[in-house]
């Protein structure tokens, strides 16, 4: 079907397109130099001793845990209301997944009460997920993180450069806030390369461990061979290829110089949906008390009160694209657990509306006047 308005598209210009050229003129497509540019140049944005590539948001989550020592017979809390890949990247360490409920329809971002009571003497860590692109509550859930000495991963999936103010007015990008950050460049994202995702820490050792697992457990890097920096190399652990190219590194690099411009226009996008939508009777809109300065606004959900299933169809019907973000991992067969009380509420009603840097205010008030019936 093609659409009116889609859900979002990328921002993908000439820059991007003579980055590839650029690669592909090399003759070095694998992992390099281009790569370690990107790297490096996220590290800065971002504030951080570390930023690693790697292939997508999946193998971040991944080797966040594997890096953390989570192993079989450990917990990890994490939010029901996330994507799969969440929950899946702690399981396949071997430990359990604990499903914490969300704050609110307004709010809904991992409960740090609910955190603080599915806590048990297995717990390892906490995994966050900046939802939206909207941080967590991370105050609370730093504090609690502490008082249980529990490591915190934060999934920015949703969140390259969105921030936190603490309450001592100190802020923080997501990601640099808990013992790992990962982030997707999947093509919906804010930062897009296609697939893609970046894991980002001030622990040197964490990095190593890191560095070391995305590519085979191997002591040095086909690059670093064909550039003579080595001629040899050992396998010290059991690692992964987790590792991204150069083509997708291209990409990044320009990607980010925009960045800031994308997620300015991104926040524009989500205020004119709150003025529009402010007095509704039909739907909520989550985080209309945030200070959206903070945000990075990667999503556009909406609390349907009633008749969701109607409002998305007129919508369908008015060339409207839209999705919804999420089904509760914990009703999916592979888990098949009982789901928290307010993401069951809440998750019954969402709606996810088009947003990207590309939606213009008239896009806004007739994707408004759908709702309104």
């Amino acid at each position: 079907m093609e659409w009116k308005i889609p859900l979002t598209e990328p921002d993908i210009g000439e820059a991007e397109i003579r980055a590839v050229t650029d690669v592909l003129h090399s003759k070095w497509l694998t992992m390099g130099a281009v790569t370690a540019e990107f790297e490096k140049a996220f590290a800065s944005k971002m504030n951080v001793r570390h930023a690693l590539a790697v292939s997508n948001c999946t193998a971040a989550l991944h080797l966040a845990n594997l890096a953390l020592g989570i192993t079989a017979g450990d917990e990890v809390i994490c939010p029901d209301l996330t994507f799969v890949a969440t929950a899946n990247a702690i399981r396949y360490t071997g430990a359990k997944v604990v499903f914490a409920d969300i704050v609110s329809e307004r709010e809904p971002t991992i409960s740090p009460a609910d955190i603080e009571a599915k806590i048990t003497a297995r717990t390892k860590a906490i995994a966050v997920v900046h939802y939206a692109g909207f941080a967590c509550l991370m105050d609370e859930i730093m504090e609690i993180a502490r008082q249980f000495n529990l490591r915190v991963i934060e999934d920015c999936a949703h969140a390259p450069f969105a921030r936190h103010r603490f309450r001592d007015g100190t802020e923080k990008y997501t990601g640099a806030i808990g013992d790992i950050g990962c982030f997707s460049f999947f093509g919906n994202k804010n930062i897009t390369t296609g697939e893609g995702g970046m894991v980002t820490t001030n622990d040197d050792s964490l990095a190593e461990k890191i560095r070391l697992l995305r590519s085979h457990g191997m002591t040095t890097l086909t690059y670093e061979r064909h550039k003579g920096h080595a001629s040899e190399y050992d396998v010290i652990a059991l690692g992964y290829n987790y590792r991204l190219d150069e083509i997708r590194s291209a990409i990044g690099l320009c990607q980010l110089e925009k960045i800031d411009r994308l997620n300015e226009k991104r926040r524009e996008v989500y205020r004119w949906y709150i003025n529009e939508l402010a007095d509704s009777d039909k739907v909520i809109v989550p985080f209309s008390h945030r200070d959206l300065r903070q945000a990075v606004c990667h999503l556009m959900p909406v609390f349907v009160k009633e008749g969701g299933e109607e409002t998305k169809l007129r919508l369908r019907r008015a060339g409207v694209q839209t999705s919804r973000h999420y089904s509760p991992v914990s009703t999916f067969n592979i888990y098949g657990e009982a789901t928290p009380p307010v993401t069951a509420r809440v998750s019954e009603h969402l709606l996810t509306l088009p947003l990207g840097p590309t939606l213009s205010r008239e896009d806004v008030k007739f994707i408004a006047q759908q709702i309104e019936g």
